[in-house]
């Protein structure tokens, strides 16, 4: 290793007097050997399972496991050269020897050599993207002169929208969890795979795929599996061919063009894309609702490539209930936003189309799908920070024809509209003579544990530390058992202050009619006007509480039918619904009514 480093150091010696740039000749071999070191330093961390990076990125993916594997087949680092941009250097490319006669998987470092931007990527049998004839590298001055490495040439010194962010950057910062476990991605197609794929390129920031819409939905996917602690597959990417990590967005974009418009939706295609000629995807909401969908095949074919088809994996996108809108319309606000991010989590979105370097946003549509990550003040201006789908990198990344930051900021003008995922926490009760059980799940049966958790028993608070499951004494009977919990990103709308559950007990004969007042009283502000009727309905969480609210009573109504004879039941049940106007003139309030009235003719007769 020692005589690696001497080699290096003496070419970049011989070579210094070569590169464009204004630093000495001495600084160039510092920063040249700074790189090295630092690229040399992390494969050592990866190897040791010390990388921050790729622990994160291998906490649900095996990215990590892939990254080791190769690292352990080329571990040897090449020669690092400096890739000049506007007659400076933008980069140093650093890459990893393959053979005597080949080179690539470059790491891509900070002009000062500290810091890595981008990591190297793969194929799916574990060899590097990029890669080139070793002897043309080593011959070369500088990194840009090689076209092979054409995708990665930074194309302005400025960006395409949004401004690239880290965290460090901003104040009044709210970020969701589990951004750094994301899996990286990029809509961009490469050459090398278009040319050999039947399929274009063309070189340009943002003139790659027009597939925004399945690329954020997929990260969508990707959060909401992560948050529930899911596992995420690989795949290989359509339109450059390399191994990443998640749901794969041509799944997701396949359901899209073999399904009907969905009713959400004014239009559903446009245009044509510039790699694959396919119609392109419009509506974000059209592909909510399919991946809120728990009607979807196991399998779906590409509509390009009959012969392939696509496996869904066995819980789909990883969603519980069907999508919401944040905001719609370019009326988002951001004290909403930041609200909608802490109870619903991620925010797929669109950003509109942008005039006068970004001072004017053209509110009426929507151009680009992200997802929206955060709230913030930049520059003490509040801003919407969000994930891009061209992006896998760090803020000082200048844009190429493949890559470019991911987390950027916008003012909150610029975005048209923004969808939600809601996901529940389901209590459920079970009543054993003088005790009761309670535990907590999600939509998939597994456990959940409440992050905030209170319990009264007719009218007497009881000590409750949140936990998947408590069980508490029933000292009488009949009872009321109250339960307030809430959970971050695990609220619903129709509660969007946390979980009211109001358990009505007697015998082992439970009812609980709180979460049916809340579903009636949500459809109260959820009418639909005249357009909203005419161009499309507003959402489709509106429709699921329509028949959400009518499974509840008719489940209610067997519980009540059931335990008929239960007088002390039957009139606790009147009690809470002759507290609420809601209950009063609902279906409940009726059915309450009536059984109220047989039970006084029945007392009567006795």
């Amino acid at each position: 290793m020692k005589r690696l480093i001497l080699i290096i150091c003496t070419f970049s010696l011989i070579s210094c007097g070569l590169f464009a740039g204004t630093q000495t000749g001495k600084s160039k071999v510092d920063t040249l050997q700074t790189a090295y070191n630092t690229v040399q330093k992390e494969i050592s961390d990866v190897l040791k399972g010390k990388s921050a990076y790729a622990n994160n990125l291998g906490r649900y993916t095996t990215f990590k496991d892939d990254l080791k594997k190769l690292l352990a087949k080329y571990p040897e680092i090449g020669h690092p050269k400096p890739l000049n941009f506007n007659k400076k250097v933008a980069k140093i490319l650093v890459p990893l020897n393959l053979s005597a006669n080949k080179i690539g998987g470059f790491f891509q470092v900070s002009a000062d050599g500290k810091k890595i931007l981008s990591y190297l990527i793969w194929k799916n049998n574990l060899e590097p993207l990029f890669v080139l004839a070793r002897d043309k590298w080593e011959q070369a001055k500088s990194a840009d002169q090689l076209k092979e490495l054409e995708e990665l040439i930074p194309i302005k010194e400025n960006y395409s929208a949004g401004t690239p962010v880290e965290p460090s950057d901003l104040t009044d910062l709210f970020l969701i969890d589990y951004i750094s476990y994301l899996p990286t991605k990029t809509q961009e197609e490469i050459k090398s795979y278009t040319s050999k794929n039947d399929l274009k390129s063309s070189l340009g920031r943002r003139t790659g795929s027009s597939k925004c819409l399945s690329y954020s939905a997929s990260l969508a996917s990707d959060w909401w599996n992560i948050a529930q602690g899911n596992k995420l597959g690989s795949y290989d990417s359509f339109v450059n061919g390399a191994r990443e990590y998640g749901m794969n967005p041509r799944i997701v974009e396949s359901l899209y063009f073999n399904s009907e418009k969905c009713p959400y939706a004014f239009i559903k295609e446009t245009g044509h894309d510039r790699v694959t000629g396919e119609k392109i995807p419009y509506s974000p909401k059209n592909y909510a609702y399919l991946m809120s969908s728990n009607k979807l095949s196991a399998s779906v074919k590409d509509p390009l490539k009959g012969k392939i088809s696509y496996h869904l994996p066995a819980n789909k996108f990883g969603m519980d209930l069907p999508y919401d809108n944040s905001f719609n319309k370019s009326n988002g606000k951001i004290k909403k936003i930041t609200s909608d991010l802490k109870k619903y989590g991620i925010i797929y979105a669109q950003h509109t189309s942008r005039l006068f370097n970004d001072k004017i946003s053209l509110t009426f549509q929507g151009v680009h799908a992200v997802n929206i990550v955060g709230t913030a003040k930049l520059n003490g201006k509040h801003v919407v920070i969000y994930y891009e789908t061209f992006g896998k990198n760090h803020r000082d990344y200048l844009e190429d024809s493949f890559y470019g930051p991911r987390l950027r900021a916008f003012p909150v003008k610029f975005f048209y509209q923004g969808i939600y995922f809601p996901h529940r926490i389901i209590p459920e009760i079970k009543v054993n003579k003088s005790s009761a059980l309670i535990s907590f799940k999600t939509h998939k049966g597994k456990k959940i544990t409440p992050g905030s958790l209170s319990l009264t028993i007719n009218g007497n608070k009881i000590k409750a530390r949140p936990s998947s499951a408590l069980k508490v004494a029933l000292k009488q009977k009949p009872a009321v058992v109250k339960l307030n919990f809430a959970r971050k990103y695990f609220y619903i709308p129709e509660q969007s202050e946390g979980y009211e559950r109001t358990y009505l007990i007697s015998g082992n004969a439970v009812v609980e009619i709180k979460h049916y007042e809340a579903m009636l009283e949500a459809l109260k502000d959820r009418k639909r006007g005249f357009f909203g009727k005419l161009f499309g309905k507003k959402d489709s969480y509106t429709d699921y509480l329509k028949k959400a609210v009518n499974e509840k009573f008719a489940q209610i109504k067997a519980e009540l039918l059931q335990n008929r004879n239960d007088y002390n039941l039957i009139q606790l049940v009147k009690t809470e619904v002759d507290k609420s106007k809601t209950l009063k003139k609902s279906e409940l309030g009726k059915l309450i009514s009536e059984m109220s009235k047989f039970d006084k003719i029945n007392n009567k007769k006795h």
